[in-house]
């Protein structure tokens, strides 16, 4: 069997015209070039080069030969390349899961910068709801699930990613839409039009929560359409809606949005990654870390599983 540096040798030889020269830009001695050679010529049954005093040139048989030795030591350069940027995340694939607005906000840039500066990586999005992207996780179909809040889930790792402002969206001739600033009181006895799906059941408890007080609970309609959905509806006018800022990329005329804001400033909601430990993908580990440097978070170093089960909050 002939080598892959027999075949090296060959096509040094060849460029050089000299087997002393091609000795020397290989960084060994001639005569063991010139053994490589002619073993290899006893192994094919035919003469490669003709040695002449002035050097050595090609056969009729060793230009073929070293035409396709050629094709097959550039497709082993490009084999080589392409496992070496596998297993260092440079290459692969990666399937993210979410179910916020892919339309703006800091998912779609993420992603967008991540394809950027890895475009060897072919990543793929899965818009679900929580339960089918925890599912997704478990039975390797998703590599990572990101998602609104920092609840951990039994056997899956999880940290915080980033966070984007809450805005209320309304009709734009509703009177709270002149004012640049609106704080939660200033929602007091509004109508709120939300989606039964993710994230609207967080969305629904994080009303009550800010809204709710003895003798007064929010009026909220909860209907199974999507985002672009509601948004449409509250241009029609009567309710508004609570969004993250990635909502401002769905274009609706009739709809502005506006910050809530708290004492101490405008209020936030944070999105939060999930993947399994055992996953071997290195492109998820390549993600993990383009997103702790992106967004200047402390470095990671091996977390350990949690233990919390689905749906109960850690002590």
């Amino acid at each position: 069997m002939i080598e892959l540096r027999q075949l090296s040798y060959l096509i040094a030889a060849a460029e050089a015209g000299s087997f002393s020269r091609a000795a020397r830009n290989l960084n060994i001695k001639q005569p063991t070039l010139s053994r490589y050679i002619l073993e290899t010529e006893k192994r094919l049954g035919m003469a490669l080069f003709d040695r002449k005093t002035r050097g050595a040139t090609l056969t009729a048989n060793g230009a073929t030969y070293l035409r396709v030795a050629r094709r097959i030591m550039k497709e082993w350069d490009e084999l080589d390349a392409w496992v070496g940027a596998t297993t260092n995340g440079h290459a692969g694939k990666l399937a993210v899961g979410f179910y916020t607005s892919f339309s703006a906000g800091n998912l779609r840039a993420t992603l967008s910068e991540f394809n950027e500066r890895f475009p060897d990586v072919r990543v793929r999005g899965f818009e679900r709801d929580r339960n089918m992207l925890l599912a997704g996780i478990e039975s390797g179909l998703l590599d990572i699930a990101i998602m609104i809040g920092e609840a951990p889930y039994g056997g899956l790792m999880t940290r915080p990613f980033w966070s984007e402002r809450i805005l209320v969206a309304m009709p734009e001739r509703h009177p709270l839409a002149t004012r640049e600033r609106i704080h939660w009181t200033d929602l007091t006895g509004e109508r709120f039009l939300l989606t039964e799906r993710d994230p609207g059941p967080e969305t629904r408890n994080m009303l009550l929560g800010k809204l709710g007080m003895p003798g007064y609970t929010p009026e909220i309609d909860m209907d199974d359409i999507t985002r672009e959905t509601v948004l449409t509806a509250i241009a029609l006018g009567g309710r508004v809606s609570i969004v993250a800022e990635s909502a401002l990329g769905i274009q609706v005329p009739g709809v502005t949005f506006r910050e809530v804001h708290e004492t101490n400033g405008h209020m936030r909601i944070g999105f939060s990654g999930y993947w399994r430990d055992d996953n071997e993908n290195m492109v998820l580990r390549r993600f993990l870390d383009f997103v702790t440097v992106r967004y200047s978070q402390p470095p990671m170093t091996g977390p350990q599983p949690l233990s919390q089960q689905p749906g109960k909050e850690p002590s």
